[in-house]
């Protein structure tokens, strides 16, 4: 299958965190037993909503920035659009992008039917400026703003050589967070909110200096931490889209020896009216499909077939992997000869790949559905 050079020889965006932590912790195994706060585990005790200032329902302010400036944490704000014409837009925004080095970045991708994905990062050593009372984020000239039901999302493409979007994302299903959304070990954190589960999507793709007005379906979440997720995670699975008029997200997450190799599942099914599935932990039973070649002929493990998630009801609804790639990353491709080399002699082979995935669920009494959406598996070993 053909993939855009950039899929060949850039570091996905998350590649970032590996280059500066995989190789110092792959040796961070250890027998000693682990408290249970020590272990990776969903925070959702009434006594972390009360010491994290947080309720059940959503806030605006929960999208606002929630770290403080430093090269300790990191944080960013996540775009992604299905259009009508078949065509996917990624966007997002961040501060601390490269984990470590304080940098704000902006990322623009687009997949059109049939065509390798283009992808333009931009980064910046100016500090930007991002309010803590709702989502209203400026790195240079872009800009990403909303208050939970309606966001603007403005990259300029005067600035990244001629791909750029004016798009408006409007929410149709409510907001989501499993239990607190933070997912910790000891002081360690990783968090997640999904400000807009599904939600229409308006406005302009700026492509080589030409506007095309374009329709479709979007989504947008907010992910904060103080720790690389290459430190915490061996690896994950995440999809999201929708099926039978249902919006659906699922997760599941594999925690690293040194916090206890536990696996976190998290499924959302919702729609316009009401949230029909909130589940996590021990109520979902998570299951991979069989092993199969990887589309990418570059990566050479195999890798699960698909994923599925089931709650006690009978609820269920499984992602597959597809051979319509948006994105396969070797995430060594790019880093130093000393970095490769230590990989090689403790096996590692950190790899990013995002698919367009048939999604088929199954809600409790009634019959299956299918859908659309993307998947995404991300190897940090």
């Amino acid at each position: 299958m053909n993939r855009s050079s950039t899929s060949r020889t850039r570091m996905n965006w998350k590649s970032a965190w590996i280059t500066l932590s995989f190789v110092l912790y792959s040796f961070a195994m250890t027998s000693v037993a682990l408290s249970d706060d020590a272990k990776l585990h969903l925070l959702a005790a009434p006594a972390d909503f009360s010491s994290l200032g947080l309720g059940k329902q959503v806030e605006v302010r929960e999208d606002g920035r929630r770290t403080p400036s430093s090269s300790q944490y990191f944080e960013w704000w996540y775009f992604d659009a299905l259009l009508d014409d078949g065509t996917v837009v990624v966007v997002w925004l961040g501060d601390n992008w490269l984990y470590g080095t304080h940098k704000r970045a902006v990322d623009i991708e687009l997949t059109s039917p049939g065509k390798p994905t283009r992808r333009i990062m931009r980064s910046f050593n100016e500090r930007g400026s991002f309010s803590t009372k709702s989502a209203d984020i400026k790195i240079g000239p872009h800009r990403f703003k909303g208050n939970l039901d309606t966001y603007s999302i403005h990259v300029d493409a005067t600035e990244t050589g001629g791909l750029g979007c004016d798009l408006v994302l409007r929410r149709r299903v409510p907001s989501y967070r499993p239990a607190t959304g933070y997912i910790g070990a000891g002081s360690q954190f990783f968090a997640w909110l999904v400000a807009v589960p599904e939600g229409a999507v308006t406005g302009t793709l700026i492509v080589d200096g030409r506007a095309h007005h374009v329709t479709g379906s979007g989504y947008h979440d907010h992910n904060w931490g103080n720790v690389s997720p290459a430190d915490l995670f061996d690896n994950w699975w995440w999809g999201r889209g929708l099926s039978g008029g249902h919006t659906v997200i699922a997760s599941e997450i594999h925690g690293k020896q040194r916090v206890g190799g536990t696996s976190i599942p998290l499924f959302f099914v919702g729609d316009e009216h009401k949230v029909l599935i909130n589940e996590f932990g021990a109520d979902v039973q998570t299951s991979e499909g069989a092993p199969a070649h990887h589309p990418d002929p570059m990566h050479t493990r195999p890798i699960g077939s698909s994923i599925s998630f089931a709650t006690l009801d009978g609820s269920k609804a499984e992602f597959k992997i597809s051979n319509r790639l948006l994105t396969s990353a070797d995430l060594l491709t790019q880093q130093s000869l000393v970095v490769r080399l230590g990989a090689h002699v403790i096996g590692l082979k950190p790899w990013y790949t995002r698919f367009i995935s048939p999604i088929y669920l199954t809600l409790a009494g009634r019959s299956q559905t299918t859908g659309r959406g993307t998947l995404e598996y991300f190897e940090l070993k």
